[in-house]
């Protein structure tokens, strides 16, 4: 299906609305116990991203940030009337918790930014109980071994909140505790095992993902559901010609027959499509991603949501474990390093919201695969982040935003290194280099971004400055031409990196209309302008 076709498809349908706008809920029956809701304006806006400003101070804050989870759970869970989801219903609560080695029997201080904070998991869960649902659910893939030493098991039990282990066990051990799934035009696994109530009928699913840096960007809704996946249901991340042999002949009859070749012909097609970074070469390179994200969609598809919250109060860059490009930290010698944020992104639409923490996050949505591949399997309608409707929240009202005036936290990751072809960017990066929404929304091929050049200003020496962005490295040459067609000034910037950069034009001396080129290898681009001094 061509790029045009689907995103109109996916607009009519109202894809966000019937995926990710709804849960497995129980509308409130007959004998009248109660029930509850999503904040009327949230729910009726799924195709909305919110954003919530907090200021906690320090990561250690636990009363400061359990407030923060009480405040927006009393706020975003309503007690319901005539209509509503039962109080009867089963609450599954997914935080974004890894294997993020505890030590000497206590969490990592300088490694925290890795996991949904506990207490503000505790906040929420305590004020959404004030709504009326009284049965609460946590299911978790990552180290079970490890929560008692994370404090994870003492806030379950002060939240009264069950906790259970079904991640250590194969599904024929734990079997009546595993939901299988069967899984519509599957790419990998055509039918997943969930840990119950994960996906059951009557659940209502709280998505609670944490805003950080790792392998496949920035990870948080859309990968947080992988955790809810059982033993080896939940292993995406592993090599896509490896994944029969690290599952077992037991695992196999779940997969779709020869869906390497499925992969591999999505990766071409892809290839040629022009996904950002796509080309990276190696297993572990655009073949990779290419496994991981549509692993991802294929569970995603069967999984409905009540609501998506990334808690970023505090956040962390680096590989999610606490690995990163700085220097070492503390007692156990963390690279990676947490991020006061302060922002908590919700909305009804887990796509959406990553696309907004992607932004936040320093990143340019439109270089991940992860999107397109969503809106080509009709999972999502929009990729521009500037295209998702924003509102401020604040104190239980919604006023419209403008994404701009949010400011960002830069999480650099190691998502597919520009280490090859003669590139050398660093292994920790911001994947921020320009992306051509305005092209991909005609249907143009992905990787075709259009350079453009801009004015801005002058500077102290009267000198213009303007604005080049670069889609990729190459050598650029920028022309400036009078109206009777004279070049007044050329500048040569061989092997220009991609992204913005600063072009200073130091012989303009009048004001007038002027035409500026910018010229690379098998393409060009113009721009008029009107320069006044």
């Amino acid at each position: 299906m061509k790029r045009r076709v689907f995103i109109s498809t996916a607009a009519t349908a109202g894809v966000a609305g019937s995926l990710a706008g709804c849960s497995s809920a129980a509308k409130m029956n007959s004998a009248n116990v109660g029930a509850f809701d999503v904040h009327p304006f949230v729910k009726a806006h799924p195709e909305a991203v919110f954003m919530y400003v907090t200021n906690i101070s320090d990561k250690r804050d636990e009363a400061g940030i359990r407030s923060v989870g009480q405040k927006l759970s009393k706020e975003l869970i309503v007690k319901a009337t005539n209509t509503g989801i039962s109080n009867a219903t089963k609450i599954t609560i997914k935080p974004n918790w890894t294997c993020c080695g505890p030590q000497d029997g206590h969490p990592v201080y300088e490694k925290l930014g890795v996991n949904t904070d506990p207490y503000f998991v505790e906040g929420w869960v305590g004020s959404m109980r004030q709504a009326g649902p009284t049965d609460y659910y946590i299911r978790e893939c990552a180290c079970p071994n490890a929560w008692e030493d994370m404090g994870w098991s003492a806030m379950a039990e002060r939240a009264g909140i069950d906790l259970k282990d079904l991640s250590s066990m194969d599904y024929w051990k734990v079997k009546d505790e595993i939901n299988f799934v069967d899984i519509p035009d599957p790419v990998v696994f055509k039918k997943k095992g969930f840990m119950a109530p994960m996906n059951e009928k009557d659940t209502f699913l709280v998505n609670i993902a944490k805003l950080k840096a790792h392998g496949m960007g920035i990870t948080t809704c859309v990968k947080n559901l992988q955790g809810i996946n059982g033993k080896r249901f939940s292993n995406f991340c592993g090599r896509y010609d490896q994944i029969r042999r690290h599952y077992g002949k037991k695992y196999s009859k779940f997969m779709v027959k020869n869906f390497e070749k499925n992969i591999e012909a999505l990766h071409k097609k892809h290839l040629e499509m022009g996904i950002p970074r796509w080309d990276r070469p190696g297993n572990e390179g655009g073949i990779w991603q290419e496994q991981w994200c549509n692993r991802m969609l294929d569970s995603l598809s069967v999984t409905p949501t009540g609501i998506n919250v990334i808690e970023g109060i505090y956040s962390q860059d680096g590989n999610g474990f606490g690995s990163g490009p700085h220097e070492k930290l503390g007692k156990y010698g963390v690279t990676s390093r947490d991020y006061m944020s302060n922002i908590v992104i919700f909305g009804m639409d887990p796509i959406k919201c990553d696309i907004i923490a992607h932004w936040i996050a320093g990143q340019e949505p439109g270089n991940f695969g992860l999107f397109h591949i969503a809106m080509e399997r009709g999972m999502s309608d929009v990729l521009d982040p500037h295209d998702i409707p924003l509102y401020s929240w604040n104190n239980g009202k919604a006023t419209p935003a403008k994404l701009d005036n949010y400011e960002r936290t830069p999480l650099v990751t190691y998502y597919l290194q520009r280490d090859y072809n003669g590139q050398n960017e660093p292994k920790y990066h911001l994947c921020n280099e320009p992306f051509d929404y305005a092209a991909f929304k005609k249907g143009a091929r992905v990787g075709d971004c259009t350079p453009s050049i801009k004015e801005l200003g002058f500077d102290n020496d009267k000198n213009l400055v303007m604005e080049l962005n670069l889609p990729k490295k190459d050598d650029v040459y920028v022309d400036v031409v009078d109206k009777r067609g004279e070049v007044l000034w050329r500048m040569h910037a061989p092997d220009a990196e991609p992204g913005v950069h600063q072009v200073v034009w130091d012989g303009f001396s009048h004001p007038g209309l002027y035409n500026v080129y910018v010229k690379g290898m098998g393409w060009d681009a113009e721009r008029q302008m009107v320069i006044y001094s």
